[in-house]
C-alpha cells in the first residue's frame, strides 16, 4: 500500500515539474513586461515562503522543534540565500529579453548536466537513458526560437546563468540532507531564498513593490507555481534517478511553447512541432527505463 502511494506521490511530483514548470515561462515573460524583474522574485520567493509555512502549520506544526544549528546548515543557507537572487533573479531578467519558450530551452541543459555529473561521479545511467538525453538533446536545437520572437544575448546568456545557480544549489541540497520532514526541509530553502532577495532588493534601487503587482492574476500563479516547483523537485530528489529528475526540461519548452501559442498569439512551425514530438519520445525513453 505504502509503495503504490510512493509510486502515485513520485508521478504527481514529476507531472508538476512537467506542466506546471512549462507553464511558468510564457506568464514569467508576459509579467516581465510590466514588472521589474527584482519584484518579480522578491513577490514570487516571499510568497511561496509565505505558502510553504502555512503548509507546514497544517501538516506538521511540530517539525520547528527539530531545526538544528550544525555544520551541515552552513551549505545549505548558503545555497539557499543565493538561489533566488541568481538563479529567480536572472531568469526574471532574461524573460523580458527573449521569449519564454527560449528560456525554457536553456534549462533543457540540464539533463545533459546531470548525465555528465554521474559519469564523474562514477555513476553512469542507463543506456537507454543516454539514448533518450541524446535524442531528446538533439530536438532541442531545432526548437530554438518557438515561439518566435525578439531575442537578445544577454537574455540567453542570463537564462543560463540561471540553470547553473539552479543546478549547484539543487545539488548542494540534496548532499546535504537535513533529514528533516520534507516539507519542513523546502519551506526554510524557500524562506532562505527569500532573505536573499530581500537583501538585493535593500541594496539595490528597485521600484516599490505595489498592491497591483502583488495581486496580478499571473503573478499569483507564478508564486503558488514556484511553491509547487520545491515541492515536487525536492519531493522526488531521492526517488528518481537524475536523468529523471531533470526530465522536466525537456518538456517545458514543449508546455511553454503551447501556451505562449494558445494564450498569447505566439507563432510555432512545422518543423518545431515535428523536433516536440521528437522530443517527448527520447523523454518517454529516459523515463520508461528508469520510472
Amino acid at each position: 500500500m505504502q509503495q503504490k502511494h510512493d509510486r502515485r506521490t513520485t508521478y504527481l511530483g514529476v507531472a508538476v515539474m512537467w506542466f506546471v514548470g512549462g507553464s511558468i515561462y510564457p506568464f514569467l515573460s508576459n509579467v516581465a513586461e510590466e514588472v521589474d524583474p527584482l519584484n518579480i522574485i522578491l513577490i514570487r520567493s516571499i510568497g511561496a515562503a509565505l505558502i510553504l509555512f502555512v503548509a507546514v502549520l497544517i501538516i506538521d506544526p511540530r517539525s520547528f522543534k527539530k531545526i538544528k544549528f550544525d555544520r551541515t546548515l552552513i551549505p545549505i543557507v548558503i545555497a539557499s540565500l543565493m538561489f533566488s537572487p541568481i538563479c529567480s533573479g536572472a531568469l526574471a531578467w532574461s524573460s523580458g529579453r527573449i521569449p519564454g519558450a527560449l528560456s525554457a530551452l536553456m534549462y533543457s541543459t540540464l539533463p545533459a548536466m546531470a548525465t555528465i555529473y554521474l559519469i564523474i561521479q562514477k555513476k553512469s545511467p542507463s543506456k537507454k537513458s543516454i539514448i533518450g538525453v541524446a535524442i531528446a538533446s538533439v530536438a532541442v536545437v531545432f526548437l530554438v526560437g518557438a515561439p518566435q520572437g525578439a531575442v537578445q544575448t544577454v537574455g540567453v546568456l542570463a537564462a543560463l546563468l540561471s540553470v547553473f545557480a539552479w543546478f549547484a544549489a539543487t545539488e548542494i541540497w540534496i548532499k546535504y540532507e537535513t533529514g528533516y520532514p520534507l516539507i519542513l526541509a523546502i519551506f526554510l530553502q524557500v524562506a532562505l531564498g527569500a532573505v536573499g532577495t530581500i537583501i538585493v532588493h535593500l541594496f539595490v534601487n528597485a521600484p516599490a513593490v505595489t498592491t497591483a503587482q502583488i495581486f496580478d492574476p499571473s503573478m499569483i500563479f507564478l508564486t503558488f507555481a514556484l511553491a509547487s516547483q520545491y515541492w515536487a523537485y525536492l519531493g522526488i530528489s531521492r526517488r528518481v534517478s537524475a536523468t529523471v529528475l531533470t526530465s522536466f526540461a525537456f518538456v517545458n519548452p514543449v508546455v511553454a511553447g503551447a501556451i505562449g501559442y494558445i494564450a498569447f498569439n505566439q507563432q510555432v512551425s512545422t518543423v518545431q512541432l515535428i523536433a516536440g514530438a521528437m522530443l517527448l519520445s527520447g523523454v518517454f525513453l529516459v523515463v520508461r527505463e528508469d520510472l
